[in-house]
């Protein structure tokens, strides 16, 4: 958890707030698919939020405030100023952005359940590893999603649109990796 527990709550309080905001308006705009796709990572995040407290998580405030940083861009940027339909490089950078916050977000967690320090080569390849795990795992998320339900607009309008938001989670991963290599994020070596 991070180590002011004031810390975490003002920035859970102001997170909140703001994507409830961000939802109210979508909804009122007609724009549903968009206000229930911020919904669902506005749980998502305090899902996580409850659970780190509740279980003594350990978040550095950095990658904490990155990936909050990440959601707003998608909730903010790409939902509610419509950047997903009116900028084509708009959603290939938050991939690549989005990409390596949550890489070392899921890199924390995961040394957090490991408990021993990782080599440099390893902790590069784990690191990779992960980020390019989720993004697989959104673009196959965004693939059932469009098949399913049929949102308006489609999140995957094409083969290339989901080989370039690929390539920036490659990217991201590795940028990810190559900082979380040379860099601490917990009072551990890990």
């Amino acid at each position: 958890m991070t180590n002011d527990k004031s810390t975490l709550l003002k920035i859970s309080v102001l997170f909140l707030a703001t994507q409830l905001v961000l939802i109210l308006e979508l909804a009122k705009s007609g724009q549903s698919s968009y206000a229930r796709s911020v919904i669902a990572t506005t749980f998502c995040w305090t899902l996580y939020t409850f659970l780190e407290a509740r279980y003594g998580f350990y978040m550095n405030t950095y990658v904490r405030g990155i990936v909050i940083l990440s959601l707003l861009g998608d909730s903010f940027f790409g939902s509610y100023l419509d950047f997903y339909q009116t900028s084509f490089t708009f959603d290939k950078m938050l991939h690549v952005f989005g990409s390596y916050s949550f890489s070392l977000f899921a890199y924390i967690l995961a040394v957090q359940l490991l408990r021993h320090p990782l080599s440099s080569p390893f902790k590069f390849i784990f690191i990779l590893s992960l980020g390019l795990s989720i993004g697989a795992f959104y673009e196959i998320i965004e693939f059932l999603t469009d098949t399913i339900s049929h949102p308006t607009p489609i999140s995957q309008p094409s083969l290339l649109d989901t080989d370039l938001d690929l390539m920036g989670d490659l990217i991201g991963a590795m940028i990810a990796a190559i900082h979380g290599t040379y860099r601490t994020f917990m009072n551990q070596n890990f």
